[in-house]
């Protein structure tokens, strides 16, 4: 059973996991169709809201594939999911990589 029926089944809106979690509605949404990930911190506190199994909420809740060009993909904290043109992706990159270069060189002064 999706995330999206259990939901319904207890007669709970978006609207109010949202509240309980600390996040917006439309965050929750995004998790709740997959277009985001869920955190195992999240899972937990799903299921004390749903008052179910944390493995039930997970058996049919498959988020989509992580961006392979994502520098965040293993931080669940500051995971981003990104759609843009790899051009500008490339661009976006090579200039977090001359920071990181200078980062490194001010800290060795």
């Amino acid at each position: 059973m999706s995330l999206k029926e259990i939901r319904k089944r207890k007669g709970i809106t978006q609207r109010q996991i949202a509240q309980k979690m600390a996040m917006e509605q439309t965050t929750y949404s995004k998790k709740e169709n997959g277009k985001s990930p869920i955190t195992d911190e999240e899972y937990i506190k799903l299921a004390d809201i749903l008052e179910t199994s944390i493995e039930e909420i997970k058996r049919d809740n498959q988020t989509s594939p992580k961006n392979e060009y994502c520098t965040f993909n293993d931080n669940f904290i500051g995971i981003q999911i990104i759609s843009m043109p790899k051009d500008v992706l490339d661009v976006m990159l090579k200039y977090t990589a001359k920071l990181e270069e200078e980062i490194s060189f001010l800290k060795s002064n």
